[in-house]
């Protein structure tokens, strides 16, 4: 009986542990589903040996997102993504599909479908509710693994993805919220590429 005991004992308390660190995993899921999630964030990689920096700020809303950084503003209402570089008034517009993101283009956005692109091969809890998780990905997204800090309440706190190509891209999220829900038109750019652009149009 008492081995039993043991046993039933040890089994729960495994349960237990893993459903809370399912937890934060859930709330990020459950955030981007019923809501618009507004990012702030750093990133660092190396592209040919040089260091790349950045500062992004994005919002997404299911299939739509916009982002902001770098000099570059990217819009996507779910069919069209425009990358506009004002100070060289540039722009490409191509069209994108909903259930084929392009991540390497926008790599925030993999925060937005972690529960799709990997599964869970570890995690541990660490300090203030924080759980910390190292991913597998399951399918081909650039990506071919990630460690991920997430909140008690599903926020990322931070972030590093290894590339099919063995680089490193490190993101530091200083912000992660919901926020009211946008129109479409939200996600397209509010101006039209006179003669005095450059327009490059892939659709």
């Amino acid at each position: 009986m008492k081995s039993i005991k043991i046993i039933l004992t040890t089994a729960l308390s495994m349960w237990m542990m893993q459903s809370f660190a399912q937890m934060p995993l859930e709330s990020l899921r459950e955030m981007f589903a019923d809501s618009a999630v507004c990012i702030e964030c750093d990133y660092s990689t190396e592209v040919q040996n040089t260091k790349v920096v950045g500062h992004s700020e994005i919002i997404v809303q299911k299939d739509m997102y916009s982002m902001h950084g770098n000099g570059l503003e990217i819009y996507c209402d779910g069919k069209t993504m425009w990358t506009i570089d004002d100070s060289a008034k540039e722009v490409i517009i191509e069209p994108c599909d909903a259930a084929d993101r392009n991540y390497m283009a926008n790599p925030v956005l993999i925060l937005a479908d972690l529960d799709k692109l990997f599964k869970v091969r570890s995690s541990r809890a660490l300090e203030a509710g924080k759980v910390s998780y190292s991913l597998d990905a399951v399918t081909q997204c650039g990506v071919a693994e990630a460690d991920v800090v997430l909140t008690g309440n599903g926020a990322v706190s931070r972030a590093q993805f290894v590339m099919d190509d063995g680089s490193v891209l490190s993101v530091q999220v200083a912000s992660m919220k919901k926020t009211e829900e946008k129109q479409a038109s939200f996600f397209s750019p509010d101006c039209r590429f006179d003669s005095d652009w450059i327009v490059t149009d892939l659709r």
